[in-house]
């Protein structure tokens, strides 16, 4: 969900599920840091009154500079394998994953799709991208400040395929009785450590609506898990062995 494109590409997780697979995706959840009251109040005074920092905080479209975030990465921190830059990027985010949908969803009142903490095309700001689909029954893309929680951008998705895919979305959102919150929740149950994403999708291969979780777990390694939408069940998880880190025996 970046300011140069319309709709965001599904995440690692999110593309082994349409696949068939259960694959990694990218997100990072610290559960407690900030109270969320004072992240809320800060991005709800953002979403009303535009504050410095907050490049077009509300523009509908693409256009102009991508918003620098309060926190940046290196040019070596970007180019890391993906658990070494999991690493990185949740040692300097200083906002929990539901911080940043709380406040995403404050700017954009609806329902909460996915989330992922990211510096793709940002020159190394490190951001939260929160995908809303909005009461208007439209996809917005919501970028927020991984070091203040600050609403920096937020755009509707305007591209060819925008019915269809908020068809889509609606018919995920109606098979979706447990809610991210839960979730993430079940995730860190089976994985302690820091969620840093999480996407709600379907499986071709079973038609499931699943919520795919991405954890740094506390054993400094990338964990990828699947949580069935419906029940709220862990249905598989495994180690992200993208960058050659040994298995641990995680795996279902």
């Amino acid at each position: 969900m970046s300011e140069g494109r319309d709709r965001a590409p599904p995440t690692k997780a999110q593309h082994a599920t349409r696949t068939g697979g259960t694959a990694p995706m990218k997100a990072n959840a610290k559960r407690t840091l900030a109270p969320r009251a004072v992240v809320l109040g800060t991005a709800a005074a953002i979403a009303l009154i535009g504050g410095t920092g907050a490049a077009s905080a509300f523009a509908d479209d693409d256009g102009g500079p991508a918003p620098k975030s309060s926190v940046q990465l290196t040019q070596n921190e970007r180019h890391l394998d993906d658990t070494a830059q999991d690493r990185t990027e949740v040692k300097a985010d200083k906002v929990t994953y539901d911080q940043a949908t709380a406040a995403a969803l404050k700017a954009v009142p609806g329902t909460a799709t996915s989330a992922e903490l990211d510096t793709a095309d940002r020159n190394g700001s490190l951001i939260w991208e929160v995908d809303v689909f909005g009461k208007d029954h439209k996809s917005h893309d919501v970028t927020i400040d991984a070091g203040n929680g600050k609403v920096l951008n937020q755009h509707t998705d305007r591209d060819d395929d925008a019915a269809e895919d908020a068809r889509e979305t609606q018919a995920l959102i109606k098979g979706d009785k447990t809610g991210y919150a839960n979730a993430t929740d079940q995730a860190l149950k089976a994985v302690p450590g820091t969620v840093t994403s999480f996407g709600l999708d379907d499986n071709d291969r079973t038609g499931a609506t699943v919520y795919e979780v991405d954890v740094l777990g506390k054993d400094h390694k990338s964990h990828d898990i699947t949580v069935d939408a419906a029940s709220g069940k862990v249905l598989n998880q495994h180690v992200d062995h993208d960058d050659n880190d040994s298995d641990d025996g995680d795996d279902d």
